[in-house]
């Protein structure tokens, strides 16, 4: 049964990076050019917003389990 979950995720985690795979050629194939996207500054402050963001979570989820160890 482990075996089994472990290959799925491994399976999901493959076609989503063959879907990104596609959708940057696809991109690339109708001329958009990502860096010009990427290097606008509310893109940039949206990326350090979600960066700030999964820092926040991460230390908060890091709290609970050492209180649950703790406990």
């Amino acid at each position: 049964m482990i075996k089994h979950q472990r290959n799925s995720h491994q399976k999901g985690f493959l076609e989503v990076i063959v879907i990104i795979l596609i959708a940057l050629i696809l991109l690339r194939f109708l001329g958009i050019n990502i860096d010009v996207i990427l290097s606008k500054e509310p893109v940039r402050e949206f990326f350090i917003f979600c960066k700030d963001m999964l820092i926040l979570v991460w230390e908060d989820f890091l709290k609970i389990i050492t209180v649950f160890r703790n406990s």
